[in-house]
This record gives structure tokens, sequence and C-alpha cells, in this order.
């Protein structure tokens, strides 16, 4: 009977997943200028809490509607409430929607501060609603202290609306996630001033946008962010601070079931992840979670994959873009199952390439374009672009992790990973795995340094205009990157050995042929 239901299950599931793909994809509405106070939320199909969370703002909060905006992120576009929810929001005085398809997170909340236009973000769970007067008391903290680099939080109200839950969270484990609710004495104060805190849950938290840390993008799936997030304020030479007026309460029983399924091996690897960035022991996560589901029979083989998908060496980027077109649904299936097979399948985000049917060089420019002005936006330091036909040696794993190493003690702006040296002679060793790049062509595995991006931004066309013009003076984004490298423009490195090819490339000897027999990923 079991096997019939996950039959039936994974059917249904197939069948949703074929009607998404079908399914357009709400335009995004016009922004709405700058305020004082953005309040952003990420949604994942809950039309429902999030038209409520926008309208008690709107009904209970008057005093402060000129000075604020909202922002709804959908994180499920494809789904059956987006057209919905992307009609309340255009229906709403003051309200922006936008979606977003690159990867589901609850991490997806550091895009709020990216794409708010105010001096203060508070970021909202879209089930949560505030306390009267919680605004303009928020407003009124970041008034009396304009320099703040501090994270503010409030306490968490009951549903009687009398008490309060837990001012903070105690940093000690609970059920699968970092933190227990505690309740400081001066809660029913509300004249008191803000007090520190260690932590607290994240479903309500504020900021100055300037002052925003952002969060590891690596990170997919549920959790991992709570400690993590507070720390890096610190680290900063902030503070986190409850707010008493700053009051919330928050939906959490879902008496038809969550939209998404809560993964454990991502909230382990997000774990993983965000204690190894700021420095904390790894340890106890691994404890934990072997303990507290020691019942499952596989947890063990959980924890090893998730500690292997955070040390995969391809996580020295920010940013993994893989570059298909919408068209090429073989190309990217093909991709997808090699970039399993070097473990990254989990957070390699595809990139819809920008097809021109007359010259694909052209396509190729603009969507390198778009992928650096992308990865600007949200604040990587590093992306590495793959495109989709790219296949890889059989040993790439563990000559990148080497490469990466001699990568972090020297300043680079390009580093490829496979390519043709379009010059005569040895090429220069950097160290033991890289080698410096003079003439290097092909972008089918290229990485690029924040510090590279606004010089490469000035050289590449905007749009198909004037791109007819530009590929007549430089041939192809390869060639521009590779003669700015030759020039000294860029500081280029080059893998070796090289660890990413194309087919075509392990023809020629003065591509990869050498090494042909060994790219078998």
């Amino acid at each position: 009977m079991s096997n019939a239901r996950d039959m039936l299950a994974d059917v249904l599931g197939k069948i949703d997943a074929a009607a998404e793909s079908d399914r357009p994809i709400p335009e995004p509405t016009a922004p709405i200028g700058h305020r004082r106070l953005c309040i952003g939320m990420s949604v994942y199909d809950d039309f429902d809490g999030a038209y409520f969370t926008m309208q008690s703002i709107r009904l209970h909060h008057p005093e402060v509607a000129d000075q604020i905006s909202i922002l709804v992120l959908d994180n499920h576009p494809e789904g059956l409430q987006s057209q919905a929810l992307r009609d309340a929001c255009n229906n709403t005085d003051n309200v922006r929607y936008l979606p977003f398809t690159g990867f589901r997170s609850t991490a997806v909340r550091d895009l709020l501060f990216r794409e708010a236009d105010a001096d203060i973000v508070c970021c909202l769970d879209s089930h949560v609603l505030l306390a009267p007067g919680a605004l303009q008391a928020l407003i009124d903290y970041f008034d009396a202290h304009p320099d703040s680099i501090d994270l503010v939080q409030g306490p968490l109200l009951a549903e009687d609306l009398k008490q309060c839950v837990g001012t903070h969270f105690d940093p000690e484990w609970g059920t699968g996630m970092f933190g227990r609710w505690g309740l400081d004495e001066r809660h029913d104060d509300p004249d008191v001033e803000a007090f520190e805190i260690q932590m607290q849950g994240l479903g309500l938290f504020a900021c100055r946008r300037e002052a925003w840390p952002g969060l590891n993008s690596r990170f997919r799936g549920f959790g991992g962010e709570e400690g993590y997030l507070h720390e890096k304020f610190r680290q900063a030479g902030g503070r986190v601070l409850c707010l008493n007026k700053l009051g919330w309460l928050h939906r959490f029983a879902r008496p038809t079931g969550i939209p998404y399924a809560p993964n454990l091996n991502d909230r382990v690897r997000n774990y993983l992840l965000a204690w190894t960035e700021i420095g904390w022991n790894t340890q106890p996560i691994v404890d934990h979670f072997a303990q507290e589901y020691r019942d499952i029979d596989n947890i063990d083989e959980l924890i090893e994959a998730a500690q292997e998908q955070a040390a995969n060496p391809f996580g020295v980027f920010d940013a993994i873009f893989s570059l298909n077109l919408d068209r090429d649904t073989e190309r990217r299936a093909a991709a997808e199952a090699r970039y399993e097979q070097l473990g990254i399948g989990w957070r390699v985000e595809r990139f819809a390439a920008i097809e021109t049917p007359k010259n694909h060089h052209h396509g190729c420019a603009l969507s390198w374009r778009q992928m650096i002005a992308t990865a600007r936006h949200r604040g990587y330091r590093s992306l590495l672009g793959l495109e989709d036909d790219a296949i890889y040696l059989d040993s790439t794993l563990e000559v990148l992790a080497a490469a990466v190493e001699e990568l972090a003690d020297i300043e680079w702006d390009v580093c490829f990973l496979g390519g043709v040296d379009q010059e005569s002679g040895p090429p220069t060793a950097i160290s033991a795995h890289l080698n410096a790049a003079g003439f290097v062509t092909c972008t089918h595995a290229l990485a690029i340094h924040e510090r590279a991006y606004a010089r490469l931004l000035d050289v590449l066309p905007y749009g198909e205009t004037d791109i007819a013009v530009w590929t007549a003076k430089h041939n192809g984004v390869d060639q521009a990157i590779g003669l700015m490298c030759r020039s000294g423009e860029l500081n280029g490195v080059v893998v070796n050995p090289r660890v990413a090819s194309q087919p075509a490339l392990t023809r020629y000897d003065d591509g990869d042929k050498a090494l042909a027999d060994r790219y078998v990923i």
C-alpha cells in the first residue's frame, strides 16, 4: 500500500512540475521610490499570510503610512498563488511585487536588503502581525540612533495577546534548531530602553540598510540563520537589541501543512556553512543532529553528505551560474547530471541565456554581462559561470581543492578552470596548480572576482543595439577577456591542469587533446 502511495505522490509531483514549467511567471511591479522604512517579506505559497500582513500594516499603522513601503519577494512565482499575490500587491499602495526563481531558501531574505530603497529595512515573515505602534517605535529608534550598526528585534507575543512568549533565544539546541525561547524580566516595561540580547527568532528583524552584513549565498532550503546572523552583527561591531515596543505575533499553525518540505540535509549543511563562516566550532552541530535524529536509519550518512557538500572546493565561489538556453532542455539535464557528480547540484543556479539566433557570440556576451551584473547587485564577492556543454576532469575536485588554497594567497581578477592558450611557449607557473593567464580564450568555466566586475561591465555590451559594433571590435566575450588578461588590465590565472573543457576542444592539440580521455564527468 505504501508503495502505491509513493508512486501516486511521484506521479502527482511530476504533473505539478510539468504544470509549473508551462505557467507564466508574473511580472514584477514598479519600484515604489525611496522611503524611510521598507518592510520586506519573502513569500513561498502563502498568499493568505502575506495578504493579511500587508493589509494589517495599512489598517493598523496609519501613522507611518507616508514613511513606509512594502516589498514582497515571491520565492515560488511558478506556483498557483503567485498571480493573486502579484495582483494584491499591484492593487495596494506602496507595495512592490518581485518574483525570484534563482533558488529556494529562507536566505533569499538577503535580497530584500539589496532591493529595498529605504534607510531602514524591517524583514518580516509573511504571516507576522505587528503590535500597534510597533513601526513608529522602530522609526523612532533609528531616528534617535542615526548611525546605528545594530540588529533590532522585538518580543514575540502570545496568541492571547496578553503574554510575551519570548524576548530572545537562549543559545541552546532545541529540536533540530539552535535557540530556545527565553524571557527577560524587562519585557513588561514598554518604556525601558532597548536592551541587549544574545539572539532571537527571525520572524522579525531590522537594521539600517547600510549596516546589513549579508547572508551566506550558499544557503539553500530552510534554516541555519539564527545565531549566525546575530554573531555577524557583533563581529561587525554592532549589538543585538530587543525593543519592547516592537511586539510581533507569529502564525505557527499550518492545519493544511506547510507548502514546502523542510529538508534535514539542507538544515545540517546550512548550519555547517554558517558556523564555519563566523568561526564557531561545528562539532556541536554534528553531535546534536546525530543524537536528536538517531532514530533515522541513515542519519550518519546524511550528516556525512552535508559535511562533504559544505566542504566542496567549488564552495569558494559565492555563486555558481549555469548558462543555458530555455529551449536546450537536453543540455540542461546533461549539465545537471554532471553537477551532481561534482557534488554541487544542490547549489548551482540555472541562468537563462540570451538567445541571438543570427550570431550566438552576441548572446554569449550579453549573457555574461547579465551574470556579472546580477552577481554585483547581490553583493557576491565572486561568481563562477559554467556553460552547459562544459565537461570535467576525473580529478576535478582534487585539483580544484589544491588550486583554491593557492588562489587565496594571490589577488586575482579572473580564474579559468579551462580554456585555450592562444600564445606560443610554455605557460608561466604561479604556483603548483595555477598558471598566469595570457591570451586565454573560452568561457565554458570562468570565475570572476568582484574586483573585476566594474571593468568587465564597462567593456561588455549593454544590449543588442550595439552588439554588432561591439563584436566587430572584440569578436566575442572570451576574446575580450583574454586580451584584457594579456594586456594586464585583468589579473588572470588558469587552473593547472585545466579541469574543465568542451567536447570540441578535446580534439585539438592546442585545446585539451592530451587530457581527452580524462574528461569523463
